[in-house]
């Protein structure tokens, strides 16, 4: 009974190991594509910020294409804007210092004889420096 606890535990442990191992070895050589935050697939994914000045310019993307993004931010005053946008990168402008601002996006496709399909929605949060 101890040597085959042994076996076990120690194949358990080679199990565990080979996923990780083979997780960050796809990660580092592209077998997420790039993407080393695993985003869900189903969504478009953040990849990347920047603050320049008083404006944080967010970059984002999908794993598959998508006709059309939809970002929504808080406005002054409370409540969100919803912009259409094409260009997998969205600027807020007049960012306040050490403030946190989030941005939501949703990835669509355009259907001619109907309602586009979207993604459920993901979010990116930063705080100004």
């Amino acid at each position: 009974m101890r040597t085959f606890k042994g076996v076990v535990a120690n194949a358990w442990s080679a199990v565990v190991f080979g996923v990780l191992f083979t997780t960050a070895a796809m990660a580092q050589s592209g077998g997420f594509h790039n993407d080393t935050q695993g985003c869900a697939a189903d969504r478009p994914c953040f990849n990347g910020y920047r603050q320049s000045g008083n404006k944080v310019i967010f970059n984002f993307t999908g794993v598959t294409g998508w006709d059309f993004y939809n970002v929504r931010y808080a406005k002054a005053g409370g409540g969100e804007n919803q912009v259409e946008n094409r260009s997998g990168q969205f600027t807020l402008n007049n960012v306040q210092p050490r403030r946190i601002y989030t941005l939501k996006v949703q990835g669509c496709r355009s259907h001619t004889l109907g309602r586009s399909t979207c993604s459920p929605w993901t979010e990116q949060s930063v705080t100004t420096r």
